[in-house]
């Protein structure tokens, strides 16, 4: 049994009582959250181990609701659960330094996976996934990415794979692999893993 707490926010009942069931049954401690603002309130109150939040909803969305729990605790994990995926919304958080984006419907492992990591990732204290940095960025720039190139490259240093990448991005994952042959040439590599460890020096 964990003694984690999570705090649910969605305005789809039916996926906020199925989920919250689940992670009830796994021995999580769920709180769960309808609008944004009651969730918010809920995490000033409690200070949950994680927030997952739907992005879309109807007053303060995911993204606004994510920035102010950011504010008041930056060590919280905060995960976007969404059925909206699009490149801008996908950019905007990783610029919140939010630790995951997952695009419904999910797989119930997946999700559970995805909660472990986030958990693991806090509990270290150290980040699992690695950001371009200043300098690195810099080196981008130097090898003449281009800006949909640059972007793929900040997802695959986040760890998602080709799918959600193209999803996050509103492409075809074949246009992704051919981004990704691009950017290895221009940056001298051959692997995936290669990019993820130059990202993360």
């Amino acid at each position: 049994m964990t003694e984690n707490s999570i705090l649910l926010i969605d305005d789809e009942k039916v996926l906020l009582e199925t989920v919250s069931d689940d992670l009830k049954e796994s021995g999580y401690k769920v709180t769960t959250a309808e609008s944004g603002q009651e969730g918010l309130r809920s995490f000033e109150k409690l200070q949950h181990d994680l927030v997952i939040i739907d992005l879309k909803m109807e007053g303060m969305g995911g993204l606004e609701v994510s920035r102010e729990i950011k504010k008041l605790n930056p060590e919280t994990p905060v995960m976007i659960l969404t059925g909206y995926g699009s490149m801008e919304t996908a950019i905007e958080a990783l610029r919140l330094d939010l630790d995951d984006y997952v695009l419904k419907p999910v797989n119930r492992d997946d999700l559970f996976e995805k909660i472990t990591l986030c958990l693991e990732k806090k509990n270290n204290s150290h980040p699992s996934n690695p950001k371009p940095t200043f300098a690195q960025k810099l080196k981008l720039d130097e090898a003449g990415l281009t800006r949909r190139e640059k972007e793929v490259v900040q997802l695959v240093a986040k760890g998602y794979n080709d799918n959600e990448i193209a999803k996050m991005l509103v492409i075809s994952s074949f246009t992704v692999k051919f981004h990704l042959k691009r950017i290895f040439k221009k940056l001298g590599i051959h692997k995936r893993v290669e990019l993820i460890v130059s990202l993360g020096k």
